[in-house]
């Protein structure tokens, strides 16, 4: 019985020794409110910070594994120098960087107005004739930014990119339930989203008059995979609603809708790979498929170049949800489809736009009727 009571103790303290030396998981979680936070504060429920850029650097000089969720109170957030999130620590699919909205479009309560909204007033670095301005930048691996309305950069000729990822190496990086504003002549917008690497997952996004929507940049090794674009709503792509460059063959392009652009498709002039394209809306736009570089747009593709499609409509008018005016009220009123397809009308069975509990629904009924 001695003998039977040692190897339990010898057991515990195994076991502890284990629990002590094992990697411990913290979930870092920062709150920034720019109404009622300030930079002072630690960034808690209670006490938030009142930048995206505090947050970052909170983030930054954190080297705990995670994982970490950055959430955003409604209001408007002005970044006025390139907020960079970059450190050491190994972010996971498990263990994910997290920037999003305290709530997000498919909680019951949400309007439009619940978005946080962000406002790049950053200065362009370059050439004159090639100004850039970086709102967010991620260079760190399993990223997802949800919720988050965005809008261009009021700065004159001034590329402006949203959110922006350079490191050619790093893999992961979904935006998903964005809502991208862009206005020719106050808020011009070029650039949404820009990403090197892999694995570039944009998803349930609106975007409204923007320049290039996303450009699926450039990889190590010559090759980027596992890249999506999926349920989103294009309208008014003053150039490009996707642009491709290194972007392989398994690329996802479903359930879009891309209306009354210039090119529905830009590619790097090298790339002649055959992109899938099913269930999807493209109509009214100047021109299908073209060439171009970040110096000039070469022009239409020719023959060299086609797609494998599936259930495409190309004809018909895509109609809007737009702000309403409410007299007794002297405001406008923004409706919780603001920017989506107007109920009844093509393209509102897609299931694109912000909201991605009623397509679970769709996809769940559709499952259902096959058994």
């Amino acid at each position: 019985m001695e003998q039977k009571s040692i190897m339990n103790y010898r057991l515990v303290f195994v076991v502890l020794v284990i629990a002590i030396l094992a990697p411990t998981v913290i979930a870092e979680t920062i709150y920034v409110d720019s109404d009622a936070g300030d930079d002072g504060n630690p960034g808690s429920r209670e006490e938030p910070v009142r930048t995206i850029a505090r947050a970052a650097a909170i983030v930054n000089d954190n080297n705990e594994p995670g994982p970490t969720t950055i959430k955003l109170a409604p209001g408007a957030y002005c970044v006025t120098q390139t907020v960079l999130f970059e450190n050491s620590r190994e972010y996971t699919k498990d263990k994910p960087f997290v920037i999003e909205a305290t709530v997000l479009p498919d909680e019951n309560n949400w309007t439009p107005a619940m978005m946080p909204v962000v406002l790049s007033t950053v200065k362009g670095e370059g050439p004159n004739t090639e100004k850039h301005a970086i709102a967010l930048k991620i260079e760190v691996n399993h990223a997802t930014v949800r919720g988050i309305k965005f809008l261009g950069n009021p700065r004159p000729r001034t590329w402006s990119y949203s959110i922006f990822r350079a490191g050619k190496e790093l893999n992961d990086l979904v935006v998903t339930q964005c809502m991208f504003v862009g206005d020719e002549q106050a808020l011009p917008y070029n650039c949404p989203i820009c990403a090197n690497g892999q694995g570039l997952v944009v998803d349930h996004c609106v975007f409204y008059k923007c320049g290039i929507p996303a450009i699926f940049w450039n990889a190590e090794g010559g090759v980027s995979k596992a890249n999506a674009m999926r349920y989103c709503i294009v309208d008014g792509a003053d150039i490009s609603a996707v642009w491709t460059c290194q972007t392989t063959e398994d690329f996802e392009f479903h359930h879009n809708i891309v209306t009354r652009g210039q090119y529905f498709w830009m590619r790097a002039p090298n790339n002649r790979k055959t992109y899938n394209i099913h269930d999807c809306i493209v109509t009214d736009n100047r021109y299908s498929s073209g060439y171009g570089t970040s110096a000039e747009i070469s022009g239409q593709t020719g023959t060299d170049v086609t797609f494998k499609e599936k259930n495409v409509i190309k004809e018909g008018t895509i109609k809007l949800e737009k702000a309403l005016v409410i007299p007794e009220a002297l405001s406008i009123v923004r409706p919780r489809g603001y920017l989506h397809v107007v109920p009844g009308t093509l393209g509102s069975e897609l299931g694109a736009g912000l909201f991605k509990k009623a397509t679970k629904t769709k996809e769940q009924a559709k499952e259902n009727s096959k058994h």
